[in-house]
């Protein structure tokens, strides 16, 4: 029996893939294994693409693999992903060591290509997978679903509509079938995943297709929540927010990633609106949720040609709008987007500068935030025990995202892995909350 070891890097959509990859090779009779301590005949690294950062930790993962296979630890190379599918001709040139390559068409497909060493499709990707697929599920208490795949957006600094192609969305059938399955097996959150889910359901003619996705899967009897992430601004509708707020299962969470407030850089980076305009739609959207509601959002720093003073319009729109989460990204200059024609005006130095001074902005905001929560009662999903210490469990509540945002640690009070409960707010950190169990 083959035996083969996973390493998925990059966003949950990547998770997700490699899931569906593992499925399809434990369905043919392959074993998988958790680490390289014993010999594997496949090592798999499902790769990301995205922007330099992520580009260069996917070739570190791959060029330790191939010192793994040097030493006799490894039989063979798999490599996947959004970097094989941009740059599948120079991996092949220049790490020779990789044995097979997956395209985004051929998740499905790997144990053939294993087997008969078929090629890899390297075309514009067709392929999104169904509740049918075959599929390992990672995690015991939440699990991310694939809404659609794809985007139709032409954001100047994105790679991805090329690399992923256009967006295919799932059927409202389809996806309600895996949901149901995953709220059987036990899963307490379903989380909707896309490059932009607010634009569900357009390929397929459907008009305010997310709302009507949600409204559908709220009907799925079980206890469990829903949370839908990658909200596009300019595609969030009045139905959308007023089906968001009024369905029970759904999480009063709004992740809508702005990437900037300057109306000049935004009309750069082919985003639609305005600082202004941001907040006026933050503005709504908590009066929507009665200020119940929490909003995650990601910014774009040192885009070409970004200015100081444009930069602190940046500054003053996250003092003004008081994000609950808000993650800061430096500008990378990838080649295949429209932006790649611009001047990398901005130095490394200054990006990382306007990088740090907007997150010790937000650790004070974000404090701030979890300060009001200080006294009130909120539901969490218990995770297990805190990494760092057994003394504390680990859970989130309905405006704690998993891995991106804080956790609501517990002291006090007992609860297994997947419980719902409620917890009374003691203390406020800057990411962080902790609290007792009642």
């Amino acid at each position: 029996m083959p035996k083969f070891f996973f390493l998925t890097l990059g966003c949950p959509k990547n998770t997700v893939d490699s899931e569906v990859m593992a499925g399809c090779l434990i369905e043919r009779g392959y074993e998988p294994v958790l680490n390289l301590d014993e010999y594997v005949d496949y090592a798999i690294v499902n790769t990301c693409g995205f922007i330099l950062p992520a580009k260069e930790e996917s070739i570190d993962r791959i060029l330790e693999l191939v010192e793994y296979k040097k030493q006799g630890k490894i039989g063979e190379i798999v490599v996947a992903g959004c970097l094989v599918q941009r740059y599948v001709k120079d991996l092949k040139k220049e790490i020779p060591e990789i044995d097979y390559f997956v395209s985004l068409n051929d998740i499905e497909k790997i144990v053939d290509i294993l087997e008969k060493n078929r090629n890899a499709e390297f075309k514009m990707p067709q392929y999104v997978y169904s509740e049918k697929s075959p599929r390992i599920l990672s995690n015991s208490v939440y699990e991310y679903v694939k809404i659609s795949e794809g985007c139709n957006h032409s954001c100047s600094f994105c790679a991805i509509p090329g690399i992923r192609g256009r967006l295919r969305s799932r059927t409202i059938e389809s996806i309600a079938d895996e949901v149901k399955n995953l709220v059987d097996y036990g899963y307490r959150e379903i989380i909707l995943i896309s490059q932009d889910s607010t634009m569900y359901g357009t390929d397929l003619g459907m008009k305010d297709g997310l709302a009507q996705l949600i409204e559908n899967l709220n009907k799925i009897d079980g206890d469990f929540w829903i949370r839908v992430m990658y909200l596009f601004p300019g595609e969030i509708t009045d139905r959308l927010l007023k089906v968001m707020a009024q369905s029970e299962k759904v999480c009063n969470y709004i992740d809508i990633p702005l990437q900037h407030a300057s109306k000049r850089i935004l009309k750069s980076m082919k985003r639609p609106g305005s600082g202004g305009e941001y907040l006026k739609l933050i503005e709504k959207i908590r009066k929507e949720f009665d200020n119940d509601v929490f909003i995650r959002t990601a910014l774009i720093v040192g885009y070409p040609g970004e200015t100081e003073e444009e930069f602190n319009e940046l500054k003053n729109f996250v003092k003004e709008a008081q994000f609950n989460h808000l993650g800061v990204f430096t500008y990378s200059h990838e080649e295949d987007t429209p932006a790649f024609s611009l001047e990398d005006s901005v130095s490394e130095d200054t990006k990382i500068k306007r990088m740090n001074e907007i997150m010790e902005m937000q650790k004070e905001i974000s404090y701030n935030v979890n300060k009001q929560l200080v006294g009130s009662v909120v539901e969490v999903i218990v995770e297990g025990y805190y990494e760092e210490t057994e003394y504390l469990l680990k859970s989130r509540h309905r405006g704690q995202a998993p891995d991106i945002d804080g956790v609501t640690l517990i002291n006090e009070g007992f609860a297994d892995v997947g419980d719902f409960k409620k917890v009374s707010i003691e203390m406020a950190m800057h990411y962080d909350i902790l609290g007792k169990i009642l």
